[in-house]
């Protein structure tokens, strides 16, 4: 993956935006958009905190002010163990990013009952649980910044991804509910999709070739990500934000 220098004037804009003393949680963040996602950060001071069932893979990518945390977001009494752990660390979260997903082809039919679980805990479960956890910290400060990654599955349907559809529809409805809450006291909420055929191990998976004959390297979807978390894009709370398209337009 190659990443441009985000301080460099690309498509007409200069990104001098710094997130020092500011810490972002990221889920998935070993690979694909989540990877691209903790690096463009680090690379404006942020500190992080780096969920993914691939420790290794986290360890090997070097993300510079990361702490790497070893995560299997399908078994809630992990996800709970690590938030009680941040707890007793006195670590308040400003920004929280939530990537993780899983995607299997399967038809209906054979969506098993441990599959379903799984997507849902990953997703839906863990974007809940997660964000109602550091609500109440970004409530007393009066600020925060919640995204959660979103897809067209979470505003279309599609055949073989029933468990995928319902999770991020879950979680576009989630973020309607809570952006309403949260705009009263300092908290923005969004959902944000690709909006382009990214380059990632889930869409090697699971694109045709025709798709990917037109995948982007998933850096260049960051600067959308980046303009969210600046707390800048009030206008934009509560809406399903299009990260290619936010990506090549001025910043506001």
């Amino acid at each position: 993956m190659q990443f441009f220098n985000l301080q460099k004037k690309e498509n007409g804009l200069i990104y001098k935006m710094d997130f020092s003393n500011r810490n972002i949680l990221i889920t998935g963040a070993a690979d694909g958009l989540g990877y691209a996602v903790s690096k463009a950060f680090s690379e404006k001071n942020a500190n992080l905190f780096l969920l993914d069932i691939d420790y290794q893979k986290l360890l090997k990518n070097n993300i510079q002010n990361a702490k790497n945390i070893k995560c299997d977001l399908s078994k809630i009494d992990d996800l709970e163990k690590i938030i009680n752990n941040l707890n007793l660390e006195n670590k308040s979260i400003d920004i929280l990013i939530h990537n993780a997903a899983i995607l299997v082809p399967k038809s209906f039919e054979n969506t098993d009952k441990k599959y379903w679980n799984d997507v849902m805990n990953i997703s839906l479960n863990s974007g809940y649980i997660l964000s109602n956890f550091f609500w109440h910290n970004m409530k007393e400060k009066g600020s925060g910044i919640i995204i959660f990654v979103s897809s067209r599955s979470g505003i279309e349907g599609f055949d073989n991804e029933s468990a995928y559809c319902a999770a991020k529809h879950g979680l576009e409805g989630l973020m309607k509910a809570i952006s309403i809450e949260g705009s009263n006291i300092g908290i923005q909420v969004f959902t944000i999709t690709p909006g382009m055929f990214m380059n990632t191990p889930m869409s090697e998976q699971n694109y045709t070739d025709e798709y990917k004959k037109k995948w982007v390297d998933p850096i260049k979807l960051t600067p959308a990500f980046l303009k969210l978390a600046s707390g800048k894009y009030k206008h934009l709370i509560g809406n399903h934000i299009n990260a290619w398209d936010l990506s090549n337009e001025d910043i506001k």
